[in-house]
């Protein structure tokens, strides 16, 4: 059931964000505090899901307002009816195996709904794609879980709201996401050089990731930075550097201006085969 009885959040509202909290005994692990650092960062356009299958203590330490314990089917397809209207999901979980029971039930759910559904998954991930489906992956340290994970749903937001040519928005990551699992990587530099180096950090962490990158037939990436540090002719460039890693992906991508930025830029990699 809803834990508090909440009234249907904003129907326009298009990503949800789901936290499991893994931990007992009254504690919030990274699941359910990265869902408090969002709401403090006061990220728009995003609807927030707290999960717990053991304590509903550990829920009233959450700020989300929909809060649920997945006990019966009857919580199941309450989940379900809440997710829908979303056009991307993320689940946000840190030491999956010590609730993997919650995150796999909580994937269920998700993917039920039939838009990408993209796991964070921080600490200790082996051998755990086998017990929960999602559509794409990013494994992150547990440590700045919470920082990590906001940065990388306030970068999807901005990616289909802010202006750019070309842009990518929501429905690109679902085509490409479409029966295949990919990885993610993400990257944010400053400074001289910046873009290369933001786009450097993202491929590493998606070649850490991916077991045989040379093997991705699929790449979409979106850079996001002020006009000044943003040109056509870089992204180009930035293909070409992907390019030498896969040599057989078919590679498009997106731009974002964000002038707030200044000498900043961030770099988004999705790679499937």
């Amino acid at each position: 059931m809803d834990v508090f009885e909440n009234n249907v959040d904003n129907l326009l509202v298009k990503v949800k964000v789901i936290g499991v909290n893994t931990a007992s005994n009254e504690k919030i692990s990274g699941g359910l505090a990265a869902l408090n650092y969002m709401l403090e960062q006061n990220l728009q356009g995003v609807n927030y899901i707290a999960i717990d299958r053991q304590d509903v203590k550990n829920l009233g330490g959450c700020k989300a307002i929909h809060k649920f314990r997945l006990l019966d089917m009857a919580d199941e397809r309450n989940l379900v009816r809440n997710l829908r209207g979303a056009d991307l999901i993320f689940i946000v979980a840190d030491g999956v195996w010590e609730n993997i029971k919650a995150v796999a039930l909580t994937a269920h759910c998700a993917k039920k709904i039939g838009v990408p559904v993209i796991f964070m998954a921080g600490g200790n991930f082996e051998d755990a794609e086998d017990e929960i489906i999602f559509d794409a992956l990013i494994k992150l340290p547990s440590k700045n879980f919470e920082f990590d994970t906001c940065k990388i749903v306030k970068n999807f937001i901005e990616l289909s709201t802010l202006p750019g040519q070309p842009k990518i928005d929501i429905k690109a990551f679902a085509e490409l996401l479409k029966d295949s699992v990919a990885v993610l990587g993400y990257g944010e530099r400053d400074g001289k050089n910046a873009v290369v180096k933001a786009a450097k950090a993202a491929l590493e962490q998606v070649e850490n990731n991916e077991e045989n990158f040379k093997a991705v037939t699929k790449i979409l990436f979106n850079v996001t930075a002020s006009k000044g540090n943003l040109s056509l002719e870089e992204a180009q460039k930035l293909a070409k550097l992907l390019k030498k890693h896969a040599p057989k992906a078919e590679i498009s991508f997106g731009l974002s201006i964000d002038d707030w930025l200044v000498d900043k830029v961030k770099f988004l990699l999705v790679a499937a085969q």
